[in-house]
């Protein structure tokens, strides 16, 4: 089957004939219209690929000279250009070499600008490094002046290599504090140990409190204590040393009649805040 050619689609044309006449409208400016320039003659296409052969070199096609260009009849007008150097012209009465002279030192002056040296510009930058160091220093005036201020009047100046010597001096006070004082002595308890009480210290700790004050725990007088020294029992039979099941089910009613007491002496001193 051939291939379909795609045909040209009137969309919204009803009337071929309108079409047409708009069409010759917009050519009756062109059709049979004189040449703008007579002696323009348009060579065809045809007879230029005949003798291209011999105008390789040549360019057939015509430059088009832009209107806003600084060409005037194919020379160009140096005045057109914001060039400061082109619009330097020959002074009446100035010979060849000086004009090129002043041409020379224009360009110079233009590309290689000299520095005022000897006279420079006045030129306000902001210093703001040496800003940051004036305001540090006013801040350390009003702080000195300030600690001065609450200073007592009677105390004299202590200069910098004084107050040094006096700190190198509490260092060594304080090194010699530390090495004056005793070793400390720990005790070691190996794995598996029973102690059946507390440690005996034959010297008091320091920062403890006297001995006519409270007891310390484990040797105060509590009322279970006073109970079974009451009924007899010794410090062997304390520690459960050849005790008879009579003895210590006498000794559990005799603990559980302590709890009872001590919960409800503790019922009593409740009711009595209230």
């Amino acid at each position: 089957m051939g291939r379909k050619i795609p045909a040209k689609k009137h969309r919204g044309v009803k009337d071929p004939a309108v079409q047409q006449a708009r069409r010759l409208q917009s050519l009756k400016g062109k059709i049979n219209a004189p040449p703008k320039d007579p002696d323009e003659q348009p060579v065809p296409r045809s007879l230029t690929q005949l003798f291209a052969f011999e105008n390789k070199d040549q360019k057939t096609k015509k430059k088009k000279i832009n209107k806003n260009s600084s060409y005037k009849d194919g020379i160009k007008d140096t005045s057109a250009t914001h060039n400061p150097i082109a619009r330097l012209k020959k002074l009446p009465g100035e010979s060849g070499r000086g004009f090129s002279l002043r041409i020379n030192s224009a360009i110079r002056a233009l590309n290689d600008p000299m520095e005022q040296l000897d006279y420079p510009e006045d030129v306000d930058v902001d210093d703001v490094k040496g800003e940051r160091i004036a305001a540090q220093r006013e801040r350390r005036q009003r702080k000195h002046k300030k600690a001065n201020k609450h200073a007592p009047p009677g105390e004299p100046k202590i200069g910098r290599a004084k107050k040094l010597a006096l700190k190198k001096q509490e260092k060594k006070n304080k090194a010699a504090e530390e090495a004056s004082r005793a070793e400390v002595v720990y005790e070691r308890v190996g794995f598996g140990e029973v102690t059946h009480a507390p440690p005996a210290l034959p010297v008091r700790p320091r920062r403890a409190a006297a001995a006519d004050g409270a007891p310390r725990p484990g040797r105060r007088d509590l009322l279970l204590t006073a109970m079974l020294r009451a009924g007899g029992a010794g410090a062997g039979a304390a520690a459960g040393a050849g005790v008879g099941a009579a003895e210590r089910m006498r000794r559990e009613r005799a603990r559980l009649d302590v709890v009872a007491a001590y919960r409800a002496l503790k019922k009593e001193r409740r009711a009595a805040r209230r």
